[in-house]
């Protein structure tokens, strides 16, 4: 009797998971994703640059303070990396989407490094041709995101119609392509060039400003246990969650950090809680919290959760689960997947209501994901110790409560079934 049914119920879920698979191979989205995710590595460096200037150790504070030369070098990584957040962000993004359009990556993240430059860069006579002033940091992301998109978009055109400089076969590839990339380069810059320039139109500030509107809702508490929550959903449908709701949100998680962290170095208050670094308080262990789950299973009466237990426990403990939720199995697993799901939402809640009550600071720096959370999260909120606290209840504490019961049954299912 449950064979139609459960064929019926099969059938919905293809045909959902077709219907939005066109949105989940996006390119523009994937390519913002991908593109900013690449910068993992140059945030890494700034805020690692910025601990080791804030390690709250009261001789090395004053042996700073005596060495102003010291303070100022140390600042310089984080203020090329933070500092030029928007011109790495724009160069990424595009070169992403045009390995996706199939053109030569070099030309399009070029031509969209200039356009962003004059775009945000300041002409008036009277105000100083700075960084600061040109908005190459966190305040020019969003405007980054749109002229990396244009900017291989404009150039595909003009490959796609061969409106290029001709050149003869002979000529060595790499000259060729450089030829071919003058075209196309030097019209659309001086189109952004007119805009700015003659038409006097700043339409990084416009693009910002709307921005500025919508990131508030993007980064609310409703909004981020919503995203959370669908974010384990889709795991527990076989859908890679950093893949899909990152796709929409990775601009605003980056800009958040980068924005308090910018705040911090200032001595200001950070004014965003829902960062890249907070959601190591949501996936602590992996996505679902499925550090204490890996950690049942090295126990369990069955043969075949020990072995995925073993297999599966030391990559919890650095945040990586892919072996558990496909080995215990999680996906499509209803028992399992509940608890899944609703650790994710309640770590969210938990977590974001102790920054909004200011039991913890704010993250304000990048750290490898792979660092156990207690630790992750100390360092990302620049040495909290209340942040390593909260980092372990959402780790281990919230996590190890909600998944014992499901386990339990889950190992009863598992033991009938081995001895049948």
């Amino acid at each position: 009797m449950n064979g139609p049914r459960s064929a019926g119920r099969s059938s919905l879920l293809d045909d959902a998971l077709e219907r939005i698979a066109p949105v989940l191979d996006e390119p523009h989205l994937e390519s913002v994703r991908d593109g900013l995710a690449a910068l993992a590595p140059l945030l890494t460096v700034g805020s690692m640059a910025m601990l080791l200037q804030q390690l709250p150790l009261p001789a090395w504070q004053a042996h700073l303070a005596a060495q102003p030369d010291l303070a100022a070098g140390l600042r310089l990584p984080f203020d090329l990396t933070y500092g030029l957040l928007a011109l790495y962000a724009v160069a990424s993004i595009a070169y992403h989407l045009a390995k996706r359009r199939g053109l030569e990556p070099l030309w399009p993240a070029g031509l969209a490094v200039l356009s962003l430059a004059i775009s945000l860069w300041p002409i008036q006579a009277d105000e100083t041709a700075s960084l600061a002033a040109a908005r190459l940091d966190y305040r020019g992301l969003f405007p980054a995101i749109v002229v990396a998109l244009l900017s291989v978009e404009a150039y595909g055109w003009f490959m796609r119609r061969g409106l290029v400089l001709s050149v003869p076969s002979a000529v060595p590839p790499p000259i060729a392509h450089l030829l071919e990339a003058l075209a196309p380069t030097t019209v659309f810059a001086a189109i952004v060039w007119t805009i700015r320039v003659l038409a006097g139109l700043d339409l990084g500030h416009a693009v910002t400003s709307i921005a500025t509107a919508l990131v508030p809702a993007a980064s609310s508490f409703l909004s981020s246990v919503i995203a959370e929550t669908t974010h384990a959903v889709l795991w527990v449908l076989g859908i890679h969650g950093d893949l899909t709701v990152g796709s929409v949100l990775q601009p605003v998680w980056t800009s958040n950090l980068a924005a308090n962290a910018a705040a911090h170095v200032a001595g200001q208050r950070p004014p965003w809680i829902y960062t890249e670094m907070f959601r190591s308080y949501v996936a602590a262990g992996g996505s679902g919290g499925t550090l204490p789950l890996a950690l049942y299973l090295l126990r369990s009466g069955s043969a075949r959760l020990r072995v995925v237990g073993r297999h599966s426990v030391l990559a919890c403990f650095f945040n990586i689960n892919e072996p558990l939720i496909f080995g215990a199995p999680i996906v499509f697993n209803p028992l399992l997947a509940l608890p899944f799901v609703g650790i994710t939402a309640i770590n969210t809640i938990v977590a974001y209501l102790a920054h909004s009550l200011d039991w913890v600071s704010a993250t304000v720096a990048f750290v490898p994901w792979i660092l156990p959370t207690p630790v992750l999260t100390f360092l990302a909120s620049s040495y909290d110790v209340r942040a390593g606290m909260l980092g372990l209840v959402t780790w281990l504490i919230i996590p190890g409560i909600v998944w014992l019961p499901f386990f339990r049954r889950w190992e009863q299912q598992v033991i009938a079934a081995e001895s049948a």
